[in-house]
């Protein structure tokens, strides 16, 4: 095998693992269903709200499956109650945007640790009502079932504004792919990493089988970027090199050095003529059929 094919073998066996990946991540959901609670339906995640016994400050609230919280409070002025909510807890939020929920409402996405929180805010009638929801990846599992839950809220039979799915798709879109990923963006970035290494070892190859500098690049004595195949005990490396005739010596270049040399005079009955490559000692070098034959018909000579 040369190293070129090398180089294939190796895109081959970080596709196959990508693309594993991929079926099975575009392919994971959070399951949801609909149900009211505390007077709002909509599609909460699949499971039995649970009482938050910490809620504080005339908050009620329940915790569903998926790190999903949902909490209201009455008051008397909940207009003035959302503001205060909204500059309390989100001053310098990047990633929020306004949404035309009922009387008025908000959603926030916020890095944590190695995933993300989503919290949505509105107020209708005499409550205020907020949503939050954990992530504990970068995947937009969660950001899809809390997308859901926006979309499908209703209150007293009204539902959300037609305004809100465009406003929750340009807050999606202002997301970078670094803090949240769909399936598809996951496998790029993983392909373009793996992309990122095969393009270091090619580069690493092409220099390691470059002439030397002293050698002329029109000359006929050198073959470069022919592969270079070591054995040895429990231990086989593959390579590139520069094959060069230095007067009686046949040099073998690596990384523009001179790895090993073949005195010709007294070596030459010691080379092994193979198909498409020639062997010394626990050396072989494999070069193209053309190269292959120039070489041969020249040493054997």
């Amino acid at each position: 095998m040369t190293w070129k094919r090398m180089m294939g073998l190796l895109a081959v066996l970080m596709l196959l693992p990508l693309l594993a990946v991929f079926f099975v991540v575009a392919r994971l959901d959070i399951p949801g269903e609909e149900s009211e609670i505390m007077g709002v339906r909509s599609i909460f995640p699949l499971g039995d709200p649970v009482a938050v016994p910490d809620a504080e400050n005339g908050w009620q609230g329940v915790s569903l499956p998926a790190r999903f919280r949902f909490f209201r409070r009455a008051s008397s002025r909940p207009r003035e109650d959302f503001q205060v909510l909204k500059r309390k807890n989100f001053p310098g939020a990047a990633l929020r945007a306004d949404l035309d929920l009922f009387a008025g409402g908000l959603v926030v996405l916020q890095r944590q640790s190695k995933g993300y929180r989503m919290t949505c805010l509105f107020h209708e009638g005499d409550a205020t009502f907020w949503a939050d929801m954990v992530s504990t990846s970068s995947l937009d599992l969660s950001r899809r079932a809390f997308e859901r839950f926006i979309l499908n809220l209703e209150i007293g039979g009204r539902r959300v504004s037609a305004n809100v799915a465009g406003q929750v798709a340009g807050w999606r879109r202002r997301t970078p792919p670094f803090v949240v990923q769909t399936p598809g963006q996951l496998l790029a970035m993983m392909a373009a990493l793996f992309a990122l290494v095969l393009l270091i070892i090619w580069q690493v190859n092409r220099f390691s089988g470059s002439r030397p500098r002293r050698a002329d690049p029109s000359s006929d004595e050198c073959t470069p970027y022919a592969t270079l195949r070591i054995s040895g005990f429990a231990r086989r490396q593959l390579g590139a090199c520069c094959l060069c005739r230095e007067g009686d010596f046949l040099v073998i270049y690596r990384f523009r050095r001179p790895y090993l040399k073949i005195d010709l005079r007294s070596e030459r009955r010691e080379i092994a003529w193979e198909r498409t490559s020639f062997r010394y000692q626990n050396v072989r070098v494999i070069m193209a059929y053309e190269d292959f034959a120039k070489w041969r018909l020249r040493l054997m000579d």
